[in-house]
């Protein structure tokens, strides 16, 4: 049973109950500091049935689907900590239990062999030293302890060098970090990449 990883000087952990503070703290303060954008998330998009479903709900209304998500001890994460500190998420579950999925493919909501990695949140000042990398690898090992057979993942189809938009376009993950774990692609729409990788 997978439980902890620990990896360089960052610990990374499943999500449970007994996160629901640091975790809140995470979103609540340091995951969108410089990101206003998406600071009304919490990271519900993928909990949704639609997009607009999710753009309907006020910031307040999402902070409260989060917590209640965490509490209740279904949901779907994985956490980044760095000296006892959350610096890092990420969302990853088969894909029957992300409804945003079905929005596009109602296949999705019966597939339960196949996770799906949909979100990542990096705080500002621990961007750019791997933390990503290593949550998507314990995402795919997560997932693979909990029956899994295949991984998906959806990077968007143009990427962009401001680094001041680069935590708005690449909430998925970018491209190049899925293609150096060993996935492939699989199909591509003007805004997006499917991207799978073989358990």
């Amino acid at each position: 049973m997978w439980n902890t990883r620990d990896v360089a000087d960052f610990d990374i952990k499943p999500l449970k109950p007994s996160l629901h503070d640091e975790v809140m703290r995470f979103f609540d303060f340091s995951a969108y500091a410089d990101n206003p954008h998406w600071a009304s998330c919490f990271d519900t998009w993928p909990l949704a049935k639609s997009g607009d479903e999710h753009n309907s709900h006020t910031k307040e209304q999402n902070r409260a689907t989060r917590s209640a998500v965490i509490k209740s001890g279904t949901g779907n994460g994985l956490v980044a900590y760095r000296l006892g500190r959350v610096v890092g998420w990420c969302h990853a579950a088969p894909k029957s239990e992300i409804p945003i999925l079905a929005a596009g493919d109602p296949t999705a909501a019966l597939d339960t062999k196949t996770g799906a990695v949909v979100c990542f949140v990096v705080s500002p000042d621990a961007r750019k030293q791997g933390v990503a990398t290593k949550l998507l690898d314990a995402a795919i090992e997560h997932l693979r302890d909990r029956g899994m057979t295949a991984v998906e993942a959806y990077p968007p189809a143009t990427g962009t060098d401001d680094p001041v938009k680069w935590p708005q376009r690449n909430y998925h993950g970018p491209l190049s970090m899925y293609l150096k774990a060993g996935f492939h692609e699989v199909s591509r729409s003007e805004w997006s990449i499917v991207v799978r990788r073989e358990l």
